[in-house]
């Protein structure tokens, strides 16, 4: 010892420069070497002192508070309120109540040899010894423990700490770091690193040992002790002079820096980095985040530090899709941990393609979409993925198809569904209202719901000044066609099952003769009684027989809605029925041809049994075809010159 100490004290003179990572915490002391925690307090064992300190390091400059005198201490070891220490060269191991205010040292054991370092695991107090090469225990809960030799022949046996079964040594001189397993009963030391010039002070933390050099030019290096072969890693390489023993408070390691008498720390506490899980390969950036503590760097394919180096993300694309990747986190005290983060492929999403669908288009359920159980977005689609052409508006509007599997993973896929002006936007695709003429004197024909929303006037005539209030231009037109009996008809708009009337009912129309290109206005309303604020069309118009109508109903001002026609029969002329009459028709019953006899009819209409409507044929010659329709029973009215006829007749 004494030749050791006489070359220290030729070295702690020197100036070393502290690394970036080292920090002083406090100086001051001949000699430092054992240290060990209590709550914030460090007590420190001052060789060359013959002292025992103790500081707060939760001060910033934290001053030494004497404790008792020791002769040449060394080692430490806090177990509750007793602090352990040894007498280095005496080889005495005593321990005090730090609660006392005058603590009285007791003795515990003379090994008659140096003592160096300690360690308890349960009642039993691991004692190292450089000069008698072995490790000795002792039962502290026996009042003179006897010394057992737990492993003899290990040269220079010097700094110790045990994690598990495990018991780590450091040996001095040799330079080495070896473990045994205390539960063997002959325990064989196994080298776990060579080459560290003066092995001294051991901690833990976490899966690495930290090792102190304990040479002029110390250093700090480590060790991965869950790895079968692990490798030295330097932490600190410089500013360290005859580094001692280690203790750890849970985020500094702090280390006897005996050369440059002082105590030294540098943060080892290891990050943490909870799992990142599963990203999908389509996904958008992913903001990386949850380490612990903060402040440091995460690194790996596919991560891009924002411009900030605070904050980072993961880019899938960009790391190369399908795949796991390792995401490592370095802590500023340049401790790194890693996660491992898995790059899912999304699912295979499609949908057919393009479509073109009138405004008026009914409300249908959108599907095929593949694979099922998707939904759709996008305009005019209702929930349960409906599409409402009327609700989307004439144009082209994306459709897009959402699927998500089972791991959280989405794909998607569009197409175009155009909507187009229904074809009774204009006069050439208006609609046959043939069904609501030709019935019964004073009955009452109401078509289905119409709806003018998303209609046009583009290419409509004009209207005839005076027709409509205040000369109203067209807007929102819906064509109709029917073609005239030689009857009167009433001609109304009624708001029947509409859910969206249009506004007030305010209807208007206008009636052409002639064809599409090179149409006559005939006639034309606005009010059924403005006075009373009855808004509707009403219109009376004596049909020419044979004559094609076209008819245009619009809302007055621009209003848009839902509406039906009402027809109803004014004229009065006398049916003849033709068992009264030479004209016959066969067979009756019949499977659908009718032979017509001893007529020449210009018209014929067929209404069934409820008397709506279902055949209208202009010159019909001498047969009939009925075989599309329904079974049942169905009446005929017959027009010949002025005199009108009628039939009853059976389908089977």
């Amino acid at each position: 010892m004494k030749s050791r100490f006489t070359f220290l004290i030729a070295f702690y003179l020197l100036a070393f420069n502290a690394s970036a990572q080292l920090v002083d915490v406090v100086g001051g002391l001949a000699y430092p070497w054992g240290l060990a925690f209590h709550g914030n307090d460090l007590f420190i064992a001052d060789n060359a002192g013959d002292k025992i300190y103790k500081i707060d390091v939760t001060q910033s400059n934290p001053a030494l508070i004497y404790v008792i005198p020791a002769i040449h201490p060394a080692g430490l070891l806090m177990a509750g309120n007793d602090l352990y220490y040894t007498e280095y060269e005496g080889g005495k191991v005593k321990k005090i109540d730090i609660t006392q205010p005058n603590p009285t040292p007791i003795d515990i054991v003379d090994l008659a040899g140096f003592a160096s370092a300690l360690y308890l695991s349960g009642n039993m107090l691991y004692i190292s010894s450089e000069n008698l090469n072995s490790i000795f225990r002792v039962d502290i809960t026996q009042p003179n423990p006897t010394v057992e030799t737990v492993i003899s022949g290990l040269s220079e046996a010097y700094g110790m700490v045990g994690a598990g079964d495990f018991l780590y040594i450091s040996q001095y001189g040799p330079g080495n770091v070896v473990k045994v397993n205390l539960t063997s009963p002959n325990p064989t030391p196994v080298t776990l690193a060579t080459g560290l010039g003066l092995g001294a002070g051991l901690t833990i933390n976490g899966n690495f040992l930290y090792i102190a050099h304990g040479a002029a030019a110390g250093k700090l290096s480590r060790l991965a002790i869950n790895q079968s072969n692990p490798t030295l890693e330097v932490v600190v390489d410089s500013g360290l002079n005859r580094p001692e023993l280690c203790a750890f408070d849970g985020i500094d390691l702090y280390i006897s820096n005996s050369g440059n008498m002082k105590i030294s720390k540098i943060s080892i506490a290891l990050p943490s980095f909870s799992p990142i899980g599963n990203v999908c390969a389509n996904g958008a950036l992913n903001n990386l985040g949850g380490a612990s503590p903060t402040g440091g760097t995460y690194s790996g394919t596919g991560v891009t530090d924002n411009g900030n180096g605070e904050t980072f993300t993961f880019n899938a694309a960009a790391a190369g899709g399908p795949g796991t990747y390792t995401i490592t986190y370095t802590a500023i005290n340049g401790n790194m941990v890693t996660s491992m983060l898995t790059v899912l492929s999304p699912p295979i999403v499609t949908i057919p393609g393009d479509e073109t669908v009138p405004l008026d288009f009914p409300v249908t359920a959108l599907n095929g979409g593949s694979p099922l159980g998707g939904t759709y977005s996008g305009p005019g689609v209702l929930p349960g993925n409906l599409f409402n052409a009327s609700l989307a508006g004439i144009g082209m509007h994306t459709i897009t198809y959402t699927y998500t599997d089972a791991n959280g993973c989405s794909g998607s896929a569009s197409v175009t569904i155009t909507v187009i002006p229904p074809a009774s936007d204009i006069c050439d695709g208006a609609k046959d209202i043939n069904n609501l003429f030709g019935a019964a004197f004073n009955v009452p024909q109401v078509s289905t719901l119409y709806n003018n929303t998303g209609f046009t006037s583009t290419g409509d005539p004009a209207v005839d000044g005076g027709c409509f209030f205040d000369n109203d231009p067209l807007q929102n037109t819906i064509w109709y066609k029917f073609i005239g009996d030689g009857n009167t008809y009433r001609i109304r708009s009624v708001q029947c099952g509409a859910t969206n009337y249009i506004l007030n009912g305010d209807t208007q129309v206008a009636i052409y003769s002639g064809d599409c290109g090179d149409l006559t206005q005939v006639a034309c309303n606005e009010d059924e009684d403005a006075g009373n604020n009855i808004l509707n069309v009403n219109l009376d118009i004596l049909t020419q027989q044979g004559q094609t109508y076209w008819m245009l109903m619009d809302g007055y001002s621009g209003a848009q809605g839902q509406f039906c026609l009402e027809v109803t029969n004014l004229t009065t002329t006398a049916v003849t029925e033709i068992s009264e009459t030479n004209i016959r028709i066969s067979p009756n019953p019949t499977s659908g041809i009718v032979q017509l006899s001893n007529v020449d009819a210009d018209l014929v209409q067929v209404f069934d049994a409820t008397g709506r409507l279902v055949l209208h044929k202009t010159l019909p010659g001498n047969s009939l075809d009925l075989s599309k329709s329904p079974a049942g029973v169905y009446f005929l009215r017959i027009i010949e010159n002025d005199a009108v006829y009628s039939a009853r007749l059976v389908k089977e």
